[in-house]
């Protein structure tokens, strides 16, 4: 009995990729991961930024304001999620009524403005603001200067229209300065514009030339007024304190020599007294007493002459009264 056996075809193992290059494509992995991971690092610390002290930032999220943010090292979602905005809040910036800031160069131009008593006067203003609120300063209005300008010149010159001409040119600057600055932020406030209003000052008031003179007279005129005045308050302050002083050193003069007579005047008509209820206890020694006292008083006063009576066989009498017997 035969076997028969088939042949069957040897089995070959599939071709394995040569050992180099699946190194290669090992490290290229790699690098690639490791290009991905750096820019996604990069991508993400992009969100750190610095605001300084002088500086307020605002961050957007997809468009909407989504936090104010004060001094300091901050973080944000980066780009196209957040976007910040900074502010120099403290810088303080310029506008004006009649007054020109183009090309950096301040240009006085002035605006007419009818007064009271009808009279037209050009007026330039300069008002100084900072940004209060950042957000509304950057979203709600296109313009904040140009706004301002509009606002302070509406209130400016309804201001000027309810006074005469000389007021407004001598004592009612600081009035109008002051109203301006007050109205003008009030409208501001209502329209949520992130602006504080820091000063107001007029920069010139200017009339016709065929009257300038005479309001220039008229302004002199009340200048000269208050320095004489003011001189005359000085002169006051000076002498017044001088004749207060001497008025009261004389009183206590006065009141110091009252107080010193009274004192001696109460000495002797105590002294007297005594003497008097001495004398009526013994009168004869009492006189003598008090005329010796006298002698001894005037006698050193003058010049005095001792004359022998009757070759000394008599006494001198020295009391100036009858001789005794």
């Amino acid at each position: 009995m035969e076997l028969q056996t088939e042949p069957r075809e040897l089995e070959t193992p599939e071709a394995a990729p040569p050992p180099r290059l699946g190194l290669r494509l090992r490290r290229r992995a790699a690098w690639v991961g490791g290009l991905l991971a750096l820019a996604v690092a990069g991508y993400l610390l992009a969100g750190v930024f610095t605001v300084a002290a002088d500086e307020q930032a605002v961050i957007r999220r997809f468009g909407r304001v989504a936090a104010r943010l004060g001094p300091g090292i901050h973080y944000r979602l980066p780009w196209p999620i957040d976007q910040v905005d900074i502010v120099k809040t403290t810088s303080v910036m310029k506008t004006g009524v009649g007054f020109d800031l183009r090309d950096g160069e301040e240009r006085v131009t002035g605006v007419e403005i009818l007064t009271g008593d009808t009279n037209i006067i050009s007026v330039a203003m300069t008002l100084q603001y900072v940004i209060r609120n950042p957000s509304a300063f950057l979203f709600e209005t296109e313009n904040p200067s140009a706004l301002i300008g509009s606002f302070a010149e509406s209130v400016l010159t309804e201001t000027v229209l309810g006074m005469p001409v000389d007021e407004v040119l001598t004592t009612g600057r600081l009035a109008i300065q002051e109203h301006v600055k007050t109205r003008t932020q009030e409208i501001l406030d209502r329209y949520d514009s992130g602006v504080q209003i820091t000063s107001a000052n007029m920069m010139g008031i200017t009339l016709d030339s065929a009257v300038a003179q005479a309001f220039q007279d008229v302004a002199n005129a009340s200048a000269d007024r208050e320095n004489k005045i003011n001189q005359g308050r000085s002169y006051a302050n000076d002498l017044l304190p001088k004749a207060r002083g001497e008025a009261r050193s004389i009183v206590l003069a006065a009141q110091s020599y009252r107080e010193q007579r009274v004192a001696e005047a109460i000495g002797n008509t105590t002294r007297f007294l005594e003497l008097l209820a001495e004398y009526n206890k013994a009168p004869e020694v009492t006189r003598t007493r008090l005329y010796l006292e006298a002698m001894e008083k005037v006698l050193p006063k003058v010049k005095k002459y001792v004359i022998d009576s009757e070759h000394g066989r008599k006494p001198i009498n020295l009391r100036l009264g009858p001789t005794p017997p």
